[in-house]
């Protein structure tokens, strides 16, 4: 009787043991490639890479979603395939942990002379990217469920357009279908610029308030992106949203890219209400994403000078349950 009640406490508390789980974020560990930065090698920072991915295997994560700008990026085919397979191998030991690594496309992964087709072939199918986007889009944009949680990571170059943009009436069907209760959303550029680049999603504001108003109406409360090589932490809200609401857009650009300055937020902001919650520069770090049931806490960690990986910005939320 005794074994009888404990298997049926077993059934019961590992649904609720399966909801606890984290992923990492971070992008834009390319090689400097100007001035030739000592631990640079074939498009990428392999030191930083080393140094980095030491820390994250050692925060045991589930997954690790890196938000492009993998390599420098090159003019020829046979070139960037060189700098895609040094990615590779300074991500090994992480691919060896069984970690599952979520890769998207970056700018500089737009250089070369077949750039979708050489990142299937070397990034994409070999790191096991969905192959479930968009036509035109498959092992570039994907949805990814794990756990309690729908991932999705966007292409913003497939398009072929200038500015970035979101496949919107695919992503509007992946999220009516949904019924996980969190969603993470990632890509390559921001939607609201808050650091050096100005050629983000707002430069196409009317796709850019579609693409953040269909994660309000999911219920989601991040985006995670790059390009800016530093961390950025902005809440975003809208005056039709209920008091309290925001999606906070994270900028954690930070895997070993030339170090970037500056917080511009004078991009087309219109009527959203942006407020500035964490801008930290020159240091390696990543973001881990701890969900444990309904809540979610998001710590940004950046390396201090003892080499060591420690918490700089924190925020913690819950959603209700599907």
């Amino acid at each position: 009787k005794s074994c009888l009640a404990l298997a049926a406490l077993a059934v019961l508390v590992a649904p609720v043991q399966a909801q606890k789980w984290r992923f990492v974020v971070t992008g834009d560990g390319r090689s400097e490639g100007k001035t030739g930065r000592t631990g640079d090698k074939n498009g990428v920072n392999v030191e930083g890479m080393r140094v980095l991915n030491k820390a994250i295997i050692a925060e045991k994560p589930d997954l690790y979603l890196f938000s492009g700008d993998l390599v420098e990026g090159t003019k020829t085919d046979a070139a960037e395939e060189v700098q895609y397979q040094t990615w590779m191998e300074a991500m090994k030991p992480v691919y060896d942990t069984g970690i599952k690594v979520l890769p998207i496309r970056g700018n500089h992964e737009m250089h070369c002379e077949h750039p979708a087709e050489l990142w299937r072939r070397m990034i994409g199918g070999p790191s096991g990217v969905p192959s479930n986007g968009p036509a035109g889009e498959e092992g570039l944009t994907f949805a990814f469920e794990y756990q309690n949680a729908l991932i999705v990571g966007f292409d913003q170059f497939s398009s072929g357009s200038d500015v970035p943009k979101v496949n919107q009436p695919w992503l509007d069907g992946v999220l009516t279908k949904n019924t996980k209760p969190h969603v993470f959303l990632f890509a390559h550029k921001m939607a609201f610029r808050s650091g050096h680049h100005v050629d983000g999603m707002d430069n196409d504001a009317v796709a850019r308030d579609k693409f953040w108003n269909s994660i309000e109406a999911a219920g989601g409360r991040t985006y995670f992106c790059g390009h800016d090589h530093l961390y950025d932490h902005l809440a975003i809200t809208a005056p039709s949203w209920p008091e309290g609401k925001s999606i906070h857009q994270y900028i954690v650009g930070t895997a070993g890219a030339p170090f970037y300055h500056g917080e511009d937020r004078a991009g087309v902001n219109e009527d959203w209400k942006l407020t500035p919650v964490s801008h930290i520069e020159g240091k390696l770090g990543y973001a881990i994403v701890d969900v444990d049931g309904n809540k979610v806490t998001i710590t940004y960690k950046g390396q201090a000078a003892s080499g060591e990986f420690e918490a700089l910005d924190t925020w913690s939320y819950e959603v209700p349950a599907k």
